[in-house]
């Protein structure tokens, strides 16, 4: 099963490479098999998650987290998360803009002792790994994708972007993550054609939008764009 061969490869002491144990797995699996497998762990997280205790543990973050905008890297400085925002303050969450973490599958075992991780195509998360208060353990290595920043707007003019960002999940397909020709996804404008072409899983059954967990919680930071 994928997620018994994802513990294995996270809990290896040659952490450093993802690729050179990718061998281990069981070709014989079936690509619906190890889907099926991930989806049931994914859910079963989540309901611990938001049913259970309200914070979760952090092992340390950087103080500047990096984020795609359109292809480019900014920064979030010292960003602050509201958990459970869209019910102690629905108005603040009515009126963020969206903030995409695209995880990689990479700890399921929600492990805080990993260190950094490369991907067979050589690409590390631009999280790698960050704990972020109201996001599982398991969701540790990431990207962040926002839907706009200064000077760039949500639809590329000055002025429109609004802050704050309410966290919204995804979790790459192992077969296209830990593909060695992987490339991330670094524009939000991209991620609706990239759910449709299978690049995430489908983690949230019955939604609207099966692809995306909506975490309820806000993030409140300010940007620095690449060339500050």
């Amino acid at each position: 099963m994928l997620s018994i061969m994802l513990t294995k490869l996270v809990a290896s002491p040659q952490r450093t490479r993802i690729a050179r144990r990718l061998a281990q797995s069981d070709p014989a699996r079936s690509t619906k098999e190890r889907w099926t497998t991930i989806r049931g762990g994914l859910m079963a997280m989540f309901l611990v998650l938001f049913w259970g205790p309200a914070g979760v543990a952090s092992a340390g973050k950087p103080e500047l987290d990096p984020s795609y905008v359109d292809g480019k890297i900014y920064y979030m400085i010292g960003p602050k998360v509201i958990v459970n925002a869209i019910v102690t303050h629905p108005q603040l969450y009515a009126q963020s803009e969206e903030l995409y973490l695209l995880v990689y599958p990479l700890n399921p075992t929600g492990s805080t002792t990993l260190g950094q991780l490369t991907l067979p195509s050589g690409y590390q998360p631009n999280c790698d790994p960050c704990f972020h208060p109201g996001i599982p353990l398991q969701f540790a290595y990431h990207d962040h994708v926002l839907t706009g920043a200064p000077g760039l707007g949500k639809d590329g003019t000055a002025g429109g972007m609004k802050a704050p960002w309410k966290i919204i999940l995804l979790m790459y397909n192992p077969a296209v993550a830990l593909s060695p020709t992987f490339t991330p996804i670094t524009s939000a404008s991209d991620i609706d054609a990239a759910e449709a072409a299978g690049t995430f899983l489908p983690i949230n059954s019955g939604a609207e939008n099966p692809y995306e967990i909506e975490t309820g919680n806000v993030l409140i930071c300010p940007l620095v764009s690449p060339n500050a």
